[in-house]
């Protein structure tokens, strides 16, 4: 008994999954076949109604995707913003720095006994 509810359960869960009025969130206006977050049935939600272009801080990013409307981020709709407050958290063109021992002070204490090992 328990093996046919749990194979109703799962035929539901595929049947919810394979629903036709499930619409996709496909860019349509300037990145076609893109998934997007603000795409809905009346269109591009987000400001002006399309993404806007990068910035010239940009150029070297493997985020940046040419188009044919020009080049655009794949993960921000306004990649300005993300340089408005210093350096994009998604370049991937950039070297994040590291926490190295020469940049900060070191508690001789902690040295000596790191030494000792």
């Amino acid at each position: 008994m328990k093996k046919k509810l749990r194979h109703k359960t799962l035929f539901f869960f595929f049947d919810i999954l394979k629903r036709k009025d499930v619409i996709t969130m496909v860019c349509a206006t300037i990145k076609p076949g893109v998934d997007c977050f603000f795409m809905n049935k009346k269109g591009c939600q987000f400001n002006g109604g399309s993404c806007h272009p990068v910035v010239e801080q940009c150029n070297g990013c493997q985020k940046a995707k040419e188009f044919p409307a020009g080049t655009y981020c794949l993960i921000f709709p306004d990649p300005a913003i993300k340089w408005r407050s210093g350096s994009c958290n998604m370049a991937t063109h950039l070297s994040k720095a590291g926490n190295s021992p020469a940049q900060g002070k070191i508690n001789p204490l902690k040295a000596s006994k790191r030494g000792a090992r």
